[in-house]
């Protein structure tokens, strides 16, 4: 056997221990790959009831929500009722006071200028 024979089987030996090592490499990115995968799968698993609670949670929220906006709404609508009704008695009162006073101050006026004439009157009757 020469040298170039030699050299040859070692060429030979070394890519077959290389596709070896290429196959068994090959092999563990597969078994990776496929590992990533089952995670992968498992972790799909697990969030579908989280996406599925959280969606419920959200339709809750949104009912909770419009029923806050329905009370608000009900609300707003009971205090302006009241202010209404505040107005219209202030106003029942204003008139109130308006035509008592009209009528009253009049009488009042009249009154205390015949108390003014009857003491005018006494005190020139008692000085003749």
């Amino acid at each position: 056997m020469d040298t170039i024979e030699i050299l040859i089987v070692i060429l030979l030996i070394s890519a077959s221990a290389l596709c070896i090592a290429l196959i068994y490499f090959v092999y563990q990115v597969v078994k990776s790959v496929h590992s990533i995968s089952t995670d992968i799968q498992g972790i799909s698993y697990k969030l579908s009831p989280l996406i599925q609670s959280t969606f419920v949670l959200s339709e809750k929220l949104i009912h909770v929500t419009d029923e806050a906006e329905s009370q608000l709404q009900i609300s707003k609508s009971i205090v302006s009722d009241i202010r209404d009704h505040a107005d219209k008695i202030l106003n029942v009162e204003t008139k109130i006071r308006n035509g008592i006073e009209d009528a009253i101050i009049p009488v009042v006026k009249n009154l205390h200028a015949v108390g003014k004439g009857v003491e005018s009157f006494w005190r020139r009757f008692r000085n003749k």
